[in-house]
């Protein structure tokens, strides 16, 4: 696998056949690797109801619900390597991940309470996973904000408690935001006027130890259908050692307006992430469409022309390691030199 890819969603229970619906979709549409659903309001039996609709190409491990209220339900397909559930609350499922890269790392699954108490000794909790020193991604609805930019409508004062604890969680275990793309919030009240409340309750957070195992990763945020939360959909890619080849921008380029466009379509977005991380997605988008605009907006000629400029410059930079009296190479050039 060159990638991972989660789908992490708040579903407010698995009994509507639109919510199960919805799932299928979900599957059939982003082919994720894992899928992770929270408020899931099914007991053992209905937990086991639910999952057998999926035995055929998936594995799967739960916590049910206490009544009608939480619930947890993390589904995988086998590629992804061996899953190992290694501990569970009522509000947390921890399982152990061993494949080639990185080796062996742990996914956290939650939902958390909305009690601040309880939040809080979920945290302590949670912080004794962290000493197992291991790549360590968390997922799910932690039912807190960091910041008053994560929530719209109503006082942050409802939130600002739980935030405190929240964020000192993150310092304490040195876990990152993965940010998102797409709408800022992933719930919604679905109320009317001004009692209409929005915040941003679901996300994924990492260690450095995970970050450093991915080259790249990017969550979006997904359109709130059947539940007043979005799905959060993560693709996560591992470094790749094979040589690729270098992107070069041609000078030539400048004169032609839709290249002009093309740049500026891929700085038509506005990533919500760290600045670094935001600035090299935004430069991974200008390549990108550089790339298309190459391959379908040059004539022939054009092409023909870039094409012959890029082995110039490949002879070129190679030229001085080789041999002075590879005459092959010295005719190449000369060629290339006389095409242009």
């Amino acid at each position: 696998m060159d990638s991972v890819k989660i789908v992490s969603w708040n579903c407010r229970g698995t009994s509507s056949p639109k919510t199960v619906g919805r799932i299928k979709a979900l599957m059939r549409t982003l082919q994720p690797d894992i899928v992770c659903l929270v408020e899931t309001r099914a007991d053992e039996q209905r937990t086991l109801k639910f999952c057998r609709r999926f035995t055929k190409h998936w594995q799967w491990a739960a916590i049910p619900a206490e009544g009608m209220s939480g619930g947890i339900i993390t589904l995988w397909k086998q590629r992804v390597g061996r899953i190992t559930p290694i501990a569970q609350s009522r509000f947390s499922l921890h399982l152990v991940l061993s494949s080639e890269k990185p080796k062996e790392w742990i996914v956290t699954i939650i939902y958390n309470s909305q009690h601040g108490n309880i939040q809080k000794a979920l945290w302590k909790n949670l912080s004794l996973i962290s000493m197992l020193d291991l790549p360590w991604i968390l997922l799910g609805d932690f039912n807190a904000i960091l910041n008053t930019n994560e929530h719209r409508g109503g006082l942050f004062v409802n939130y600002s408690l739980k935030s405190r604890h929240f964020n000192d969680f993150l310092i304490q275990n040195q876990l990152f935001d993965l940010g998102f793309y797409g709408p800022p919030f992933t719930w919604c009240n679905n109320q009317g006027g001004l009692a209409r409340r929005w915040a941003r309750l679901d996300r994924f957070l990492a260690n450095s130890a995970w970050l450093s195992s991915f080259d790249s990763y990017c969550n979006n945020h997904l359109p709130r259908i059947h539940s007043d939360h979005s799905p959060m959909f993560l693709i996560a890619k591992f470094f790749n050692h094979k040589k690729q080849r270098v992107f070069r921008f041609e000078d030539f380029w400048f004169g032609y307006d839709k290249c002009h466009k093309a740049v500026a379509r891929a700085w038509e977005f506005k990533p919500n992430t760290t600045p670094m991380h935001a600035f090299s997605h935004l430069l991974s988008r200008t390549k990108n469409y550089l790339a298309h605009w190459r391959k379908n907006g040059l004539t022939p000629l054009d092409a023909a022309i870039g094409k012959t400029e890029e082995d110039i410059s490949y002879i070129e930079s190679i030229e001085s390691s080789l041999q002075h009296d590879d005459l092959k190479a010295r005719i190449a050039l000369r060629s290339l030199y006389h095409k242009t």
